[in-house]
């Protein structure tokens, strides 16, 4: 790959965020590392849940964005945890309950395996993202990343919402 290329678009990448944040800060860019590790007993009925917050098509992590995993709809949300990234995008761990994973090994499934959360990301100056049935399998780390888009008329535009639910044949 052509470096020449990648540091035009580096730059112009930051041309257009501080245009848009009238500052000469450049946003920090850092290796993601992998999540922290946190053990859990073999029988457990708990999963984790690590949100990873960028901007500029994940080019930029952002730090300081307010991530609130919750149940139930944005607008009247039963709030499970919350945390703000650090400079690396990254919030902390969440624990969050699941299903028993031994409902994974049945065939004839009356319950799905795992559990489904929300999860808002909030950081001014972009546009709000809610990721709606986020899968969370018990004695699993699942990573729900979340690119942010800077809110060029600093309006405060309805969030934009994906949905990350799929059914999982296991």
């Amino acid at each position: 790959m052509n470096n020449d290329i990648f540091e035009k678009y580096k730059n112009e990448m930051l041309r257009m965020y501080n245009s848009v944040h009238k500052s000469e800060a450049v946003p920090t860019v850092t290796t993601p590392e992998a999540p922290p590790q946190t053990t859990l007993p073999e029988n457990s009925q708990s999963g984790r849940l690590l949100g990873v917050v960028t901007s500029f098509n994940s080019l930029y992590p952002v730090q300081n964005a307010r991530v609130t995993v919750f149940r139930g709809e944005y607008e009247n949300m039963n709030v499970i945890d919350s945390d703000k990234t650090d400079q690396s995008g990254k919030t902390k761990v969440f624990l969050l309950p699941t299903p028993d994973k031994d409902l994974s090994m049945s065939p004839d499934l009356a319950e799905t395996p795992y559990a489904v959360y929300n999860m808002a990301v909030e950081s001014d100056g972009f546009l709000t993202n809610i990721h709606l049935n986020i899968p969370v399998f018990s004695g699993i780390t699942s990573i729900q990343r979340s690119n942010l888009i800077l809110d060029q008329d600093q309006t405060g535009n309805e969030p934009q919402i994906f949905d990350e639910g799929q059914k999982y044949n296991l």
